[in-house]
């Protein structure tokens, strides 16, 4: 098999994994994702998909009081930690057989939401390197405004995740 013919074999299967992360996504779309194999602190989060495709994701998530700094208001390790998420997430869309794993980030706050509000979190992926993928990620309140923004270089890496087993 010439060089070439293996790497069409090898997109084809990270297309193939992407297809099948992209419908898994989209077919748990609206439920609470506490009730699925996810991470623990996605369980936590207690999200619900909105949409997905191949490097794009967006969550609605509800505010709750353990979220929230003494004033009410989101805290702002947990719209840090809410952004790493929704991008980690977006990752998996890509259909890569080994994890990424943050080398970076980088977060902007820009606004405020409150106890009780919902807010949505959109992944979305600007590049995909050899070995780097730059993601960005946003927080919106119920308004449409934009509360926090997010980049980060993740690195491939030959990790393997345990969600491909119910994938």
């Amino acid at each position: 098999m010439k060089k070439n013919d293996k790497t069409k074999e090898k997109e084809e299967d990270i297309r193939k994994r992407s297809e099948k992360r992209v419908e898994m996504l989209e077919s748990i779309k609206g439920m609470s994702m506490k009730d699925f194999p996810v991470p623990p602190f996605t369980k936590w989060l207690n999200g619900r998909i909105i949409s997905a495709k191949r490097g794009e994701v967006l969550l609605e998530i509800d505010v709750r009081k353990e979220m929230s700094n003494p004033t009410g208001i989101l805290h702002g390790g947990m719209q840090s930690a809410i952004l790493d998420d929704v991008i980690g997430i977006t990752t998996i869309t890509l259909g890569y057989e080994g994890f990424l794993i943050s080398i970076d980030m980088h977060v902007d706050f820009l606004g405020k939401v409150k106890i009780g509000e919902t807010i949505r979190a959109r992944g979305y992926i600007q590049r995909e390197g050899s070995n780097i993928v730059h993601a960005e990620g946003e927080l919106i309140d119920k308004d449409g405004e934009t509360i926090a923004t997010a980049t980060s270089n993740l690195l491939k890496t030959s990790y393997k995740a345990d969600y491909p087993k119910v994938i």
